[in-house]
Protein backbone atom coordinates (compact mmCIF):
# COMPACT_ATOMS: atom_id res chain seq x y z
CA UNK A 1 0.00 0.00 0.00
CA UNK A 2 2.87 2.63 0.98
CA UNK A 3 4.67 2.26 -2.46
CA UNK A 4 1.00 2.39 -4.12
CA UNK A 5 0.41 5.72 -2.09
CA UNK A 6 3.94 6.59 -3.34
CA UNK A 7 3.67 6.15 -6.69
CA UNK A 8 0.35 7.79 -7.16
CA UNK A 9 1.42 10.94 -5.78
CA UNK A 10 4.74 11.61 -6.77
CA UNK A 11 3.46 10.74 -10.28
CA UNK A 12 0.31 12.82 -10.11
CA UNK A 13 2.56 15.49 -8.53
CA UNK A 14 5.22 15.70 -11.43
CA UNK A 15 2.71 15.40 -14.08
CA UNK A 16 0.52 18.41 -12.60
CA UNK A 17 3.81 20.17 -12.30
CA UNK A 18 4.92 19.60 -16.06
CA UNK A 19 1.70 20.69 -16.98
CA UNK A 20 2.07 23.99 -14.51
CA UNK A 21 5.26 24.31 -16.61
CA UNK A 22 4.08 24.44 -20.03
CA UNK A 23 0.90 27.22 -19.15
CA UNK A 24 3.77 29.50 -17.35
CA UNK A 25 5.77 29.03 -20.41
CA UNK A 26 2.72 29.85 -22.53
CA UNK A 27 1.62 32.99 -20.43
CA UNK A 28 5.15 34.26 -20.12
CA UNK A 29 5.71 33.50 -16.46
CA UNK A 30 8.00 31.40 -14.58
CA UNK A 31 7.15 28.07 -12.86
CA UNK A 32 8.68 28.41 -9.78
CA UNK A 33 7.30 32.10 -9.38
CA UNK A 34 3.79 30.40 -9.92
CA UNK A 35 4.59 27.69 -6.98
CA UNK A 36 5.61 29.77 -4.63
CA UNK A 37 2.56 32.75 -5.25
CA UNK A 38 -0.24 34.27 -3.47
CA UNK A 39 -0.11 32.44 0.19
CA UNK A 40 2.83 30.56 0.05
CA UNK A 41 4.85 33.97 0.20
CA UNK A 42 2.86 34.27 3.66
CA UNK A 43 3.85 30.72 4.42
CA UNK A 44 7.57 30.83 3.71
CA UNK A 45 8.16 34.00 5.39
CA UNK A 46 6.29 33.05 8.50
CA UNK A 47 8.50 29.89 8.79
CA UNK A 48 12.20 32.01 8.20
CA UNK A 49 11.72 35.12 9.49
CA UNK A 50 8.79 34.43 12.43
CA UNK A 51 5.08 36.14 12.57
CA UNK A 52 6.28 39.37 13.17
CA UNK A 53 9.01 40.15 11.17
CA UNK A 54 8.25 38.52 7.91
CA UNK A 55 9.25 40.39 4.62
CA UNK A 56 5.84 41.01 3.38
CA UNK A 57 5.09 44.47 2.04
CA UNK A 58 1.44 45.40 3.50
CA UNK A 59 -0.51 48.47 4.37
CA UNK A 60 -0.98 47.39 7.65
CA UNK A 61 2.10 45.90 10.84
CA UNK A 62 2.65 42.81 9.07
CA UNK A 63 1.58 40.61 12.36
CA UNK A 64 -2.18 41.64 11.25
CA UNK A 65 -1.61 39.72 8.35
CA UNK A 66 0.70 37.03 9.25
CA UNK A 67 -1.24 35.73 12.69
CA UNK A 68 -3.96 35.01 10.39
CA UNK A 69 -2.40 31.60 9.87
CA UNK A 70 -2.15 28.82 11.57
CA UNK A 71 1.41 28.03 12.84
CA UNK A 72 1.64 24.03 12.12
CA UNK A 73 2.47 24.21 8.61
CA UNK A 74 4.99 26.93 8.78
CA UNK A 75 6.62 25.64 11.95
CA UNK A 76 7.16 22.24 10.34
CA UNK A 77 8.96 23.73 7.40
CA UNK A 78 11.04 25.56 9.80
CA UNK A 79 11.68 22.48 11.92
CA UNK A 80 12.70 20.72 8.50
CA UNK A 81 14.92 23.62 7.53
CA UNK A 82 16.64 23.42 10.84
CA UNK A 83 17.57 19.28 10.48
CA UNK A 84 18.85 19.24 6.89
CA UNK A 85 20.00 23.55 6.14
CA UNK A 86 17.73 22.83 2.92
CA UNK A 87 16.53 26.13 1.98
CA UNK A 88 12.90 27.34 2.81
CA UNK A 89 11.37 26.19 -0.04
CA UNK A 90 12.92 22.59 -0.59
CA UNK A 91 11.97 22.07 3.07
CA UNK A 92 8.89 22.82 2.34
CA UNK A 93 8.34 20.66 -0.74
CA UNK A 94 9.91 17.96 1.09
CA UNK A 95 7.44 18.55 3.85
CA UNK A 96 4.54 18.24 1.31
CA UNK A 97 5.96 15.08 -0.77
CA UNK A 98 6.24 13.58 2.91
CA UNK A 99 2.38 14.98 3.60
CA UNK A 100 1.02 13.87 0.42
CA UNK A 101 2.22 10.38 0.46
CA UNK A 102 0.50 10.26 3.65
CA UNK A 103 -2.52 11.68 2.66
CA UNK A 104 -2.38 9.06 -0.30
CA UNK A 105 -1.72 6.21 1.89
CA UNK A 106 -4.93 7.34 4.29
CA UNK A 107 -7.21 7.66 1.34
CA UNK A 108 -5.94 3.76 0.76
CA UNK A 109 -7.14 2.67 3.93
CA UNK A 110 -9.98 4.86 4.38
CA UNK A 111 -11.00 3.10 0.90
CA UNK A 112 -9.86 -0.68 2.15
CA UNK A 113 -12.50 0.25 5.27
CA UNK A 114 -15.22 0.46 2.91
CA UNK A 115 -14.44 -2.76 1.30
CA UNK A 116 -12.20 -2.25 -1.47
CA UNK A 117 -10.14 -3.93 -3.47
CA UNK A 118 -6.22 -3.32 -3.96
CA UNK A 119 -7.51 -1.55 -7.57
CA UNK A 120 -10.35 0.63 -6.08
CA UNK A 121 -7.79 1.81 -3.51
CA UNK A 122 -5.56 3.15 -5.87
CA UNK A 123 -8.04 4.34 -8.00
CA UNK A 124 -9.41 6.09 -4.91
CA UNK A 125 -5.90 7.49 -4.09
CA UNK A 126 -5.81 8.97 -7.83
CA UNK A 127 -9.20 10.93 -7.56
CA UNK A 128 -8.37 12.23 -4.29
CA UNK A 129 -4.78 13.53 -5.17
CA UNK A 130 -5.65 14.83 -8.34
CA UNK A 131 -8.44 16.92 -7.90
CA UNK A 132 -8.44 20.17 -9.32
CA UNK A 133 -6.47 22.42 -7.17
CA UNK A 134 -4.43 19.58 -6.16
CA UNK A 135 -1.22 21.65 -7.60
CA UNK A 136 -1.51 23.54 -4.02
CA UNK A 137 -0.09 19.64 -2.19
CA UNK A 138 3.02 21.00 -4.43
CA UNK A 139 3.05 24.75 -3.38
CA UNK A 140 4.05 25.74 0.07
CA UNK A 141 0.76 25.59 1.44
CA UNK A 142 -1.13 23.85 4.29
CA UNK A 143 -3.46 21.50 1.89
CA UNK A 144 -1.52 18.16 2.09
CA UNK A 145 -0.74 18.35 6.09
CA UNK A 146 -4.21 19.14 6.47
CA UNK A 147 -5.30 16.54 4.07
CA UNK A 148 -3.23 13.91 5.88
CA UNK A 149 -4.23 14.64 9.48
CA UNK A 150 -8.07 14.56 8.15
CA UNK A 151 -7.48 11.93 6.41
CA UNK A 152 -5.83 9.54 9.04
CA UNK A 153 -8.19 11.51 11.95
CA UNK A 154 -11.58 9.62 10.07
CA UNK A 155 -9.57 6.17 9.54
CA UNK A 156 -9.16 6.52 13.68
CA UNK A 157 -12.48 7.32 13.96
CA UNK A 158 -13.92 4.13 12.03
CA UNK A 159 -11.54 1.96 14.19
CA UNK A 160 -12.64 3.41 17.46
CA UNK A 161 -8.89 4.71 18.33
CA UNK A 162 -9.67 7.07 20.61
CA UNK A 163 -6.66 8.47 21.35
CA UNK A 164 -4.86 7.87 17.90
CA UNK A 165 -7.76 10.37 16.41
CA UNK A 166 -7.20 12.67 19.25
CA UNK A 167 -3.18 13.17 18.84
CA UNK A 168 -4.13 13.56 14.67
CA UNK A 169 -7.27 16.34 15.63
CA UNK A 170 -4.99 18.02 18.59
CA UNK A 171 -2.12 18.62 15.34
CA UNK A 172 -4.93 19.09 13.52
CA UNK A 173 -5.83 22.45 15.34
CA UNK A 174 -2.11 23.84 14.92
CA UNK A 175 -2.74 23.39 10.92
CA UNK A 176 -6.09 25.97 10.10
CA UNK A 177 -9.28 27.02 11.71
CA UNK A 178 -11.25 24.24 9.51
CA UNK A 179 -10.43 21.71 12.54
CA UNK A 180 -12.70 22.77 14.19
CA UNK A 181 -15.25 20.56 12.06
CA UNK A 182 -13.10 17.27 12.64
CA UNK A 183 -13.83 18.51 16.50
CA UNK A 184 -17.16 18.46 15.91
CA UNK A 185 -16.91 15.27 14.39
CA UNK A 186 -15.20 13.32 17.23
CA UNK A 187 -18.01 14.43 19.38
CA UNK A 188 -20.56 12.74 17.34
CA UNK A 189 -18.54 9.55 17.24
CA UNK A 190 -17.85 9.20 20.93
CA UNK A 191 -21.81 9.72 21.21
CA UNK A 192 -22.77 7.40 18.95
CA UNK A 193 -20.26 4.60 19.90
CA UNK A 194 -18.71 5.34 22.63
CA UNK A 195 -20.84 7.31 25.45
CA UNK A 196 -19.95 5.27 28.73
CA UNK A 197 -16.28 5.13 27.36
CA UNK A 198 -14.15 7.70 29.82
CA UNK A 199 -11.25 7.32 28.02
CA UNK A 200 -13.13 8.29 24.63
CA UNK A 201 -14.26 11.57 26.87
CA UNK A 202 -11.03 12.03 27.82
CA UNK A 203 -9.35 11.95 24.04
CA UNK A 204 -12.17 14.23 23.23
CA UNK A 205 -11.17 16.48 25.48
CA UNK A 206 -7.72 17.00 24.35
CA UNK A 207 -8.71 17.62 20.82
CA UNK A 208 -9.75 21.73 21.18
CA UNK A 209 -6.63 22.98 23.09
CA UNK A 210 -4.18 23.54 19.67
CA UNK A 211 -7.05 25.52 18.16
CA UNK A 212 -8.22 27.65 21.41
CA UNK A 213 -4.41 28.40 22.24
CA UNK A 214 -3.59 29.98 18.77
CA UNK A 215 -6.73 31.65 18.34
CA UNK A 216 -6.43 33.05 21.67
CA UNK A 217 -2.32 33.46 21.52
CA UNK A 218 -3.10 35.75 17.43
CA UNK A 219 -5.99 37.79 19.41
CA UNK A 220 -3.61 38.88 22.21
CA UNK A 221 -1.31 40.21 19.77
CA UNK A 222 -4.93 41.87 17.82
CA UNK A 223 -6.95 42.85 20.19
CA UNK A 224 -7.43 46.58 18.74
CA UNK A 225 -7.94 44.54 15.16
CA UNK A 226 -11.17 42.68 16.73
CA UNK A 227 -8.70 39.56 17.56
CA UNK A 228 -8.08 36.76 15.10
CA UNK A 229 -11.44 36.86 13.97
CA UNK A 230 -10.98 40.66 13.08
CA UNK A 231 -7.84 40.12 11.29
CA UNK A 232 -9.31 37.99 8.73
CA UNK A 233 -12.02 40.04 7.94
CA UNK A 234 -9.83 43.02 7.54
CA UNK A 235 -7.54 41.13 5.19
CA UNK A 236 -9.68 39.04 3.39
CA UNK A 237 -13.74 39.78 4.56
CA UNK A 238 -14.37 36.74 5.82
CA UNK A 239 -16.84 36.29 8.46
CA UNK A 240 -19.75 33.68 8.18
CA UNK A 241 -22.90 35.05 6.90
CA UNK A 242 -24.99 31.81 6.43
CA UNK A 243 -24.06 31.94 2.94
CA UNK A 244 -25.60 35.58 1.93
CA UNK A 245 -22.33 36.35 0.29
CA UNK A 246 -21.77 33.10 -1.30
CA UNK A 247 -25.40 32.45 -2.90
CA UNK A 248 -25.01 36.40 -4.11
CA UNK A 249 -21.72 35.97 -5.59
CA UNK A 250 -22.24 32.15 -7.52
CA UNK A 251 -25.73 33.86 -8.91
CA UNK A 252 -23.44 37.15 -10.25
CA UNK A 253 -21.67 34.99 -12.17
CA UNK A 254 -24.10 32.52 -13.59
CA UNK A 255 -26.04 35.04 -15.10
CA UNK A 256 -23.37 38.10 -15.54
CA UNK A 257 -19.88 36.63 -15.29
CA UNK A 258 -17.09 35.98 -18.09
CA UNK A 259 -14.30 34.85 -16.25
CA UNK A 260 -13.31 32.09 -16.67
CA UNK A 261 -11.84 31.27 -13.14
CA UNK A 262 -14.63 32.29 -11.39
CA UNK A 263 -16.95 29.95 -13.65
CA UNK A 264 -14.58 27.37 -12.62
CA UNK A 265 -15.14 27.91 -9.10
CA UNK A 266 -18.40 28.33 -9.26
CA UNK A 267 -18.21 24.65 -10.91
CA UNK A 268 -16.63 23.07 -8.27
CA UNK A 269 -18.71 24.60 -5.48
CA UNK A 270 -21.76 23.50 -7.07
CA UNK A 271 -20.38 20.07 -7.63
CA UNK A 272 -19.53 19.39 -3.96
CA UNK A 273 -23.16 20.87 -2.88
CA UNK A 274 -24.30 18.37 -5.11
CA UNK A 275 -22.47 15.08 -4.15
CA UNK A 276 -22.98 15.70 -0.26
CA UNK A 277 -26.59 14.29 -0.47
CA UNK A 278 -25.73 12.37 -3.01
CA UNK A 279 -23.18 10.16 -0.84
CA UNK A 280 -25.42 10.29 2.13
CA UNK A 281 -25.55 6.67 3.99
CA UNK A 282 -23.26 5.61 0.89
CA UNK A 283 -20.30 6.98 2.64
CA UNK A 284 -19.03 5.84 6.36
CA UNK A 285 -21.21 8.60 8.32
CA UNK A 286 -18.00 9.71 9.66
CA UNK A 287 -16.94 10.52 6.11
CA UNK A 288 -20.50 12.35 5.39
CA UNK A 289 -20.56 14.91 8.18
CA UNK A 290 -16.96 15.89 7.80
CA UNK A 291 -17.18 16.72 4.97
CA UNK A 292 -20.75 18.39 5.76
CA UNK A 293 -19.43 20.09 7.79
CA UNK A 294 -16.44 21.50 5.97
CA UNK A 295 -19.03 22.98 3.18
CA UNK A 296 -20.97 24.09 5.98
CA UNK A 297 -17.48 26.11 7.36
CA UNK A 298 -16.17 27.31 3.59
CA UNK A 299 -19.35 28.30 2.24
CA UNK A 300 -21.54 29.71 4.68
CA UNK A 301 -18.70 32.27 4.60
CA UNK A 302 -17.87 35.40 3.44
CA UNK A 303 -14.31 35.51 1.95
CA UNK A 304 -12.62 34.96 -1.34
CA UNK A 305 -14.49 33.07 -3.62
CA UNK A 306 -12.28 31.79 -5.75
CA UNK A 307 -9.99 30.63 -2.66
CA UNK A 308 -12.91 28.20 -2.30
CA UNK A 309 -12.05 25.46 -4.87
CA UNK A 310 -8.60 24.85 -2.61
CA UNK A 311 -10.71 25.00 0.28
CA UNK A 312 -12.96 22.09 -0.59
CA UNK A 313 -10.31 19.66 -1.91
CA UNK A 314 -11.12 17.51 1.24
CA UNK A 315 -14.59 16.76 0.41
CA UNK A 316 -13.55 15.05 -2.59
CA UNK A 317 -14.05 11.48 -0.52
CA UNK A 318 -17.60 11.99 -1.12
CA UNK A 319 -16.84 10.61 -4.53
CA UNK A 320 -15.29 7.19 -3.08
CA UNK A 321 -18.12 5.23 -3.08
CA UNK A 322 -18.38 5.70 -6.85
CA UNK A 323 -15.38 5.33 -7.84
CA UNK A 324 -14.69 2.11 -5.65
CA UNK A 325 -18.15 0.69 -7.74
CA UNK A 326 -16.68 1.57 -10.66
CA UNK A 327 -13.50 0.39 -10.58
CA UNK A 328 -14.62 -3.10 -9.68
CA UNK A 329 -17.42 -3.47 -11.84
CA UNK A 330 -16.38 -1.81 -15.30
CA UNK A 331 -13.45 -3.40 -17.05
CA UNK A 332 -9.56 -1.31 -17.43
CA UNK A 333 -10.16 -0.37 -20.95
CA UNK A 334 -13.29 1.59 -18.97
CA UNK A 335 -11.76 2.86 -15.98
CA UNK A 336 -7.99 3.90 -17.03
CA UNK A 337 -9.00 6.24 -19.64
CA UNK A 338 -11.48 7.89 -17.23
CA UNK A 339 -8.96 8.00 -14.29
CA UNK A 340 -6.38 9.50 -16.49
CA UNK A 341 -8.99 12.03 -17.85
CA UNK A 342 -9.58 13.22 -14.48
CA UNK A 343 -5.76 13.53 -13.80
CA UNK A 344 -5.18 15.88 -16.74
CA UNK A 345 -8.70 17.76 -15.75
CA UNK A 346 -7.37 18.07 -12.57
CA UNK A 347 -3.78 19.49 -13.78
CA UNK A 348 -5.19 21.64 -16.07
CA UNK A 349 -7.59 22.93 -13.73
CA UNK A 350 -4.91 23.99 -11.19
CA UNK A 351 -2.26 25.64 -14.03
CA UNK A 352 -5.37 27.49 -15.43
CA UNK A 353 -6.19 28.58 -11.94
CA UNK A 354 -2.52 29.97 -11.33
CA UNK A 355 -1.35 30.64 -14.33
CA UNK A 356 -3.67 32.19 -16.18
CA UNK A 357 -6.76 33.43 -13.96
CA UNK A 358 -5.20 36.38 -12.33
CA UNK A 359 -6.62 36.51 -8.47
CA UNK A 360 -5.82 34.71 -5.23
CA UNK A 361 -6.34 30.56 -5.19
Amino acid sequence: MLVDAILVFTLGAAFRVAVLGLLARANDDSLSGLLNKWDAQYYLAIAEQGYFRADIGTDVPVHERTLAFFPGYPGLVRLVHELTHLDYDVSAALVNLVAGVAMTAGVMVLAQRMGAGRGAQIGAAVVVSSAPMAITYSMPYSEALFGALAVWSLVAFLDRRWWWAAGLVLLLGFTRLTAVTMIGVFALAVLRHARRDRRAWLALALTPWSLLGYLTWASSHTIAQGGYFGIQEAGWDSGFDFGRATVTWVWEVLTTGDEGGYLLTVGVMLAAVGALPLAWRRVPWEVWWFAAALLATVLLSDGIMHSRPRLLLPAVILLLPWVIRGVEKLPPRLTVPLGAAWVLFGAWYSAYMLAVFEWAI
